[in-house]
């Protein structure tokens, strides 16, 4: 299969989605939700278009939006913008897409020294049973269906700078006592990943080399936006193998490459200060914020990187590290370190990847004028000079590196290990090395103090909520105060004690409150001085929101009015973009906040924060975060339109709970839109995106009401415009609540819906069988007449369900046992057991239509089965006698229903495309309901999120085998793994060599073999079928913990062991 075909898989941008979906959930900067939210609930039509344009080989890119960002402030201390744009949905989809197919190969002829921006491979620690050595990293394939892009963070940096520290080590010493290294230096030994300075015979020793070695660092000045698209369109060529055997390829990626620049998005002094600056028209470069540009920086780098590294393969007396732009190098002495930087300049200049070293960022500083005699703010010390001072701070202890020593990265990996969901007392010591982490003065070598900061502030802002201790006299008290018999009115001294104890509970309750508020105080006055030494690192500034959505407490008085101390300051433009990113995170903050405001089983406390902090957005200077007086910037206005959204539909949720609250939230929204009539739902559609795209953006966002819709739903679909495509995706999400012009709708354009939209307009239907009488004749509408007739005995999957919800839970009708009966039974038809299966010579089309609509139950599974012993409900021998005597069928014909489906093509891999609606019916007996994510009602959002079930299956009470049976049929992990050996390119699986991470998620690769699990899973289950007083059943559910991963034999055979 062509590179050009894997890229049309629809897997692909599925996959490719899936990661710039997460991208967008954890970014830190300025991005347009509504857009994104849009694109997802047009999921289906956008990643269809996508592949394809793809498949015509023709691709225009979106303009690229300047929103210039905060960067370091220059070496005089006067604030910096850098650049970063805003790159549309669609761009950041395909990119990925891309990526997906041509990335794994190329990341792998990446060298070992290279550790920033390489691809996400499964990776983890495992020791030997009986082994005392250190755990092993093992490094897997390449994935793609959890989304994550890169590698982890300590899979990077913290191993670039332990790699660096340990070949130091190795560079003067054989061997490494691993008694002298910490813990994740120790691990960093095990994870060397081909990386060759670690190996023992690597290095060529000077004879008279001591334990003194030279270290210096370099940066590349601008990198990004001064790599050539020339350089990475020419790294694909020559690294990928076939690029040019369909030209349809090279012609896709040149094209996309062609970025264009919007300026017009921001004003022109704004535009101005931009650092390096930024014109309308062509880009030629990586656009900062194309999630995928990590990499093809490292594309474009591959070429130079693999010269060095058959130049250091070669002398082995010079250790060369990079991460992104930064550099460092190791060597014997310090002319060879002044001389390998020299060649690598010249070679960086010879393959024209576009970067160039930047002066002013050597350590040793010295550096600069040794390399360039001529630069113009030369010292006065001579070149000898020059060289004996830095030969000085460059030399290094090889035994002992100090400078290049990782305790630091050591503390922060100790730190990010805690679960401070579990903290135990020792939290206090952990709260103060996290303080100490946020506010010390620690040397930059490694790791920048801005990056030590904002993991200090992100981690003291989950710990905080934790060191909550509720106080033992107040318990008591209030214990003590409910246990209290009401007394009778003439019962002076019973009213008195009454008394006292009322007082003695407001006032413990007064400094429980007073305690916790000082606490409180005491930790955002922490983050917030982080934040003031460096303004310019945003991630500071959203943990301060975020530590107020967490604990409740009111710091939006400071930050407000640090905003307006900067209104004529030089920070204006930091203010301007610090404003806007606030807005931006307080409406996603807004939204959680409203539903966990109104959760029946959320904490009081988490309640409690919900509610202060959405009383304290209401009642800050919100427009100290948006422009009023200055021109408004495009990124303003969309995160302003994004609060105003996000409160008044916050404000829908809560008016019952906290109608106050509600009423302040709806005025601080009409503050920031003063030209305007008050927000309202009704109004919404007036700002930028339809009332869908910011309900949709909602439930996304607050994962609320995945099961049903709120109860004021019908307000907001009678607002939703029906012609609208949004607005139309967003009406699909409750059919059951369709709205009568919704139906008007259906009813004037039949074609809105397609044929596998069937099972929709069922549900649908059945909460409106009015509305529905009412739709012109069709073949569907007939079909869904004829199965909504009061009057029509069934005996679906469906019907089926609903009877054993009415029987007694031990009764086998309800059984985990009969519900593999069931799908056994599905599949019987298929294959003899006594011949060799050839699924390509029967029909096997029935299995395209699984629906439970379309499975039909025997009618006598619903009576008792002949058997004198039974009383109320069967005996297991009596019920499974019985059911393979009446056995299950499935219709010819029946209802169609995307929600049943994979996204494979009709005619491409039948098995693999019918694997999943099986696996759908065995969880929908198992948890007695058929009832799906009301998400999956929205076309396109079956495939983006059937992770929903993961949710659902690990709260199944029933065995492991099951649960593995209904993993793979279901979850993208296994899904991902059944295609390994067909494609292998897209996991790295081809050309080198990966770990096996499929334990515990083996694949099922035919009916046969589902089948025998079935079988095995029921002999399983038989084993641990007891029965007890008067015939009663009972099912003891058998859990194995290897069971619980993987398939032993692949249900070749039965286990006859008791399992425990």
């Amino acid at each position: 299969m062509s590179w050009f075909d894997l890229l049309l898989l629809p897997e692909n941008v599925l996959w490719a989605w899936r990661k710039v979906r997460r991208a967008y959930r954890t970014a830190d900067s300025l991005f347009d939700q509504a857009e994104v939210a849009a694109f997802e609930l047009d999921l289906e039509a956008q990643l269809d278009s996508i592949r394809n344009d793809f498949a015509t080989g023709v691709w225009t890119t979106m303009p690229l939006r300047l929103v210039p960002q905060p960067k370091k402030p220059d070496k005089d201390g006067h604030p910096r913008l850098r650049q970063y744009f805003q790159v549309s949905v669609r761009d950041q989809v395909a990119w990925c897409a891309l990526v997906n197919v041509l990335g794994p190969e190329l990341d792998q002829k990446m060298p070992a020294w290279s550790y920033g921006n390489r691809l996400y491979r499964a990776a983890w620690y495992e020791r030997e049973p009986g082994d005392a050595r250190p755990s092993r990293l093992n490094i897997g394939p390449y994935r793609h269906s959890a989304g994550h892009l890169y590698r982890h963070f300590k899979h990077s940096w913290p191993l670039f700078r332990r790699h660096i520290s340990l070949s130091a080590r190795k560079m003067v010493a054989d061997d490494i006592d691993p008694d002298a290294l910490d813990h994740g230096e120790r691990l960093a030994l095990e994870q060397s990943d081909g990386l060759a300075y670690l190996d023992t015979d690597h290095w060529l020793r000077p004879k008279d080399a001591g334990d003194t070695i030279y270290a210096a660092s370099f940066d590349l000045r601008k990198f990004y936006p001064s790599v050539r698209t020339a350089a990475i369109l020419r790294g694909f060529e020559v690294h990928v193998q076939d690029f040019r055997d369909d030209e349809r390829l090279p012609h896709l990626v040149a094209q996309m490459l062609a970025f264009k620049v919007d300026t017009k998005t921001v004003s022109a002094d704004l535009a101005q200060v931009v650092d390096p600056p930024v014109v309308d028209g062509p880009f030629d470069g990586i656009p900062t914020g194309l999630f995928v540009g990590g990499f093809l920086a490292n594309v474009a780098m591959l070429t130079l990187d693999l010269e060095i590294d058959a130049l250091l393969l070669h002398r082995r007396d010079v250790a060369h590290f990079r991460f992104v732009d930064d550099h460092e190098v190791l060597a014997y002495d310090f002319a060879a370190v002044v001389a390998w930087i020299r060649d690598y300049a010249r070679l960086l200049r010879k393959h024209d990847i576009g970067p160039e070293i930047e002066p002013d960022k050597y350590i040793p500083a010295q550096l600069k004028w040794i390399l360039d005699p001529d630069a113009q703010d030369a010292p006065n010390e001579s070149a000898e000079e020059l060289i004996v001072q830095a030969s000085r701070a460059a030399a290094v202890n090889g035994r002992k590196p100090s400078e290049l020593m990782t305790r630091t990265l050591a503390q922060v990996s100790m730190l990010a290990a805690i679960d401070f969901d579990l903290l135990t007392d020792s939290g206090r010591e952990r709260l103060e090395q996290l303080e100490w982490l946020l506010l010390a003065n620690i040397p930059e070598n490694e790791i920048r103090g801005d990056t030590r900061m904002a993991f200090a502030a992100a981690r003291i802002a989950k710990l905080t909520p934790a060191l909550f201790r509720p106080n033992d006299e107040l318990l008591e008290a209030e214990r003590a105060y409910r246990l209290l018999p009401r007394p009778a009115q003439d019962d002076e001294n019973a009213h008195a004690a009454i008394a006292a104890l009322e007082e003695v509970i407001s006032e413990l309750s007064q400094k429980e409150r007073d305690t916790w508020d000082a606490l409180l105080k005491r930790h955002f006055g922490l983050l917030f001085e982080a934040f003031a030494r460096h303004p310019d690192k945003v991630r500071l500034w959203i943990r301060l929101i975020d530590f107020c959505r967490v604990t409740g407490h009111n710091g939006f008085d400071r930050m407000t009015a640090w905003l307006r101390e900067q209104e004529v300051s030089d920070h204006q433009h930091l203010s301007c973009y610090l404003g806007a990113l606030a807005l931006q995170t307080l409406s996603r903050h807004v939204i959680t906040a409203s539903v966990a405001a109104t959760r029946v089983d959320a904490l009081h406390r988490e309640q409690s924060a919900a509610k202060h902090f959405l009383a304290h957005v209401a009642a800050s200077d919100i427009t100290a975060f948006a422009a009023t007086k200055r021109p408004v910037q495009a990124f303003q206005a969309q995160a302003t339109r994004a609060f105003v959204a996000a409160s008044v539909m916050a404000s829908e949720e809560i008016i019952n709970a906290v109608p106050g609250v509600a009423q302040a939230l709806m005025k601080c929204a009409s503050k920031l839109d003063p030209g305007r009539a008050s927000p309202s739902i009704k109004t919404l559609s007036e700002r930028g995106s339809s009332l869908g795209v910011w309900y949709h953006w909602f439930f996304t966002a607050s994962g609320a009401y995945g099961d049903f819709a709120p109860s004021y739903w019908p307000r907001i679909a009678a607002c939703l415009d029906a012609t609208n495509v949004s607005d139309w995706n967003a009406l699909r999400r409750y059919p059951k609540d369709l709205p009568r012009h919704a139906w008007a709708r259906l009813g004037e354009h039949p074609a809105l819906l397609n044929p596998d939209d069937a099972g929709w307009l069922l549900d649908a239907a059945r909460g409106n069988l009015e509305e529905f009488a009412g739709l012109p004749d069709s073949p569907m509408v007939a079909e869904i007449q004829e199965r909504t007739d009061k009057l029509r005995s069934t005996n679906t999957l469906c019907d089926w369900v609903s009877l054993t919800a009415t029987l007694k839970p031990n009764d086998p009708r309800r059984s985990e046992w009969t519900a593999l009966e069931i799908i056994r039974q599905i599949l019987k038809p298929l294959f003899s057991f006594d011949q060799e299966l050839d699924l390509e010579s029967r029909d096997a089309d029935f299995l395209d239509i699984l629906h439970p609509e379309n499975v039909q139950i025997p009618p006598e599974w619903r009576f008792l089965p002949d058997d004198p012993a039974n009383t109320v409900v069967p005996t297991w021998e009596g019920w499974r006698k019985h059911v393979r005597v009446h056995e299950v069928r499935v219709t010819d014909t029946g209802l169609g229903d995307y929600r049943y489906r994979e996204i494979l093509p009709a005619k491409d891999r039948a098995w693999p495309r019918r694997l999943r609606p099986i696996g759908q019916l065995l969880w929908g007996i198992l948890r007695g309901s058929f009832a799906l994510p009301a998400a999956w009602n929205v076309r396109g959002q079956e495939r983006g999120l059937v992770e929903l079930v993961a949710w659902d299956l690990e709260r199944l009470p029933i065995s492991s085998f099951s649960l593995a049976i209904l993993q793979s049929c279901l979850l993208p992990r296994n899904r991902e793994t059944s295609l390994f050996d067909m494609f292998p390119s897209l996991f790295g699986k081809r050309i080198g060599h990966a770990d096996n991470d499929t334990e515990f998620d083996q694949p099922i690769l035919s009916p046969e073999q589902l089948s025998k699990l079935i079988e095995r899973a029921q002999a399983i289950l038989q084993l641990t079928q007891i029965t007890v007083l008067e015939h009663d059943p009972r099912q003891l559910i058998p859990v194995r913990l290897r069971q619980l991963g993987a398939f032993e034999g692949e249900g070749d055979a039965i286990d006859t062991d008791v399992p425990q």
